[in-house]
């Protein structure tokens, strides 16, 4: 039987216009949801505020719409879990303002300090277990309300990529890298969603994840196959799922069809009319400032890891952003590099990731395959250099404090 995915008309961030969608979607689907627990896993990957997120984050409408029809469907628990990047997972749900929808709704489940257990997976491409929470592999349902957006390390952000914000930081970061798409197809067997709704009422062009702009899509897409969800999601955005390796991988997999033949589409008109393709991110360096210098490795610098953990912090000075602060700066990423000059400052220097450890002695050095994301961000901080952030200090503070002495946020 071919999976259904419906897209449906959701022109605007209106909770009890999306709590009555959600709810049609479930029932169209024939998700037994009465009496269940559900887990409920959203997108908050950086703590910033609407409308700064609107192309970035599953806004704080849909999650508590969907929690809310969960509910009216007799769900008997709904749990919200998420982590965020920047900061403890509290900094996260803080920041969206997701927190007051879901009093008497549904339990937020700060990931970060969750009980883990370890899940294999079977005949993996790259990593065969992980280590999850327990609350999701307990759940009844897995509901994934992923933001549909492009992704500099990852092509795409969709329903598979949504479960990389299961996984502690640590664990995110092995094999994010050349294989990262292997990586995104074995963690998402290791827990297939029973339904996905994707946030594409916003979609998010551009430098995405982390500096993704708004773009007005208009629509939910949902179904009970994330893969077969996710291919109709490309098209949408102006991709074709073949291009995106990790849906290839599961495909190959029988984990769901690419094809709009292999699926039942409800609402094509909606994908017929499309009207938008969205900006696809760069992960070169060919349109930054001339007075920053890159000296990258002729076989080996990869997008999907330290050369994109440079450009998700500098992109951050993009116009209408200001260069001066980091202006004279240097970075050696990749492998091999040679013939590097001889009058690089050391004090403006960064030797990125593993691959360019031979030059260590060039400038600050910072390990990792991949470094971790907000390691250069730490880095200029500790020369004065302040990178551009749309997070409230406020909200960041809150979430160190309520982490640090064990308060549970509601």
């Amino acid at each position: 039987m071919k999976p259904t995915v419906f897209i449906v008309d959701q022109p605007r961030y209106n909770l009890a216009e999306i709590r009555l969608r959600a709810r049609e979607l479930c029932e169209r689907a024939g998700l037994q949801v009465r009496g269940a627990s559900v887990f409920v896993k959203p997108s908050f990957v950086y703590p910033a505020r609407p409308p700064r997120n609107l192309g970035i984050n599953t806004q704080p409408e849909v999650v508590a719409g969907v929690a809310r029809a969960l509910r009216d469907l007799g769900a008997s628990r709904v749990m919200v879990g998420e982590d965020c990047l920047v900061g403890p997972s509290e900094s996260g749900f803080l920041a969206m303002g997701v927190l007051p929808l879901l009093r008497g709704v549904a339990e937020p489940v700060y990931l970060q300090d969750e009980e883990r257990v370890e899940v294999r997976v079977p005949d993996p491409l790259v990593e065969g277990s992980f280590r999850l929470p327990k609350k999701l592999m307990d759940a009844d349902l897995f509901v994934s309300l992923p933001k549909l957006k492009v992704n500099m390390y990852a092509t795409v952000t969709l329903s598979v990529k949504n479960h990389m914000g299961l996984l502690l930081a640590a664990d995110r970061l092995t094999h994010h890298h050349y294989d990262i798409h292997k990586k995104i197809a074995d963690l998402y067997r290791s827990r297939l969603p029973d339904f996905v709704i994707t946030d594409a009422i916003m979609a998010g062009e551009g430098q995405g994840p982390m500096h993704a702009e708004a773009a007005n899509l208009g629509v939910l897409i949902a179904g009970a196959n994330g893969v077969a969800v996710d291919a109709v999601a490309c098209r949408m955005m102006g991709y074709e799922p073949e291009e995106i390796e990790h849906l290839t991988h599961l495909a190959a997999a029988g984990a769901g069809p690419l094809g709009l033949d292999e699926i039942e589409l409800e609402g094509a008109e909606l994908l017929a009319r499309r009207k938008r393709v969205l900006a696809r991110p760069r992960v070169d360096f060919g349109d930054y400032d001339p007075r920053l210098t890159f000296l990258v490795g002729r076989e080996l610098a990869c997008p999907q890891g330290c050369v994109g953990m440079i450009r998700g912090t500098l992109d951050s000075f993009l116009p209408p952003a200001d260069w001066k602060p980091v202006s004279g700066y240097n970075f050696i990423v990749g492998k091999p590099v040679s013939d590097l000059p001889a009058n690089l400052d050391r004090g403006k220097t960064f030797v990125i990731g593993d691959c360019a450890a031979e030059h260590r002695s060039r400038g600050t050095f910072i390990p990792g395959c991949p470094i971790p994301p907000m390691a250069i961000t730490y880095a200029l901080l500790k020369r004065g250099v302040f990178t551009p952030v749309t997070s409230r200090y406020r909200d960041l503070g809150w979430g160190h404090l309520a982490h640090a002495l064990g308060i549970k946020v509601r």
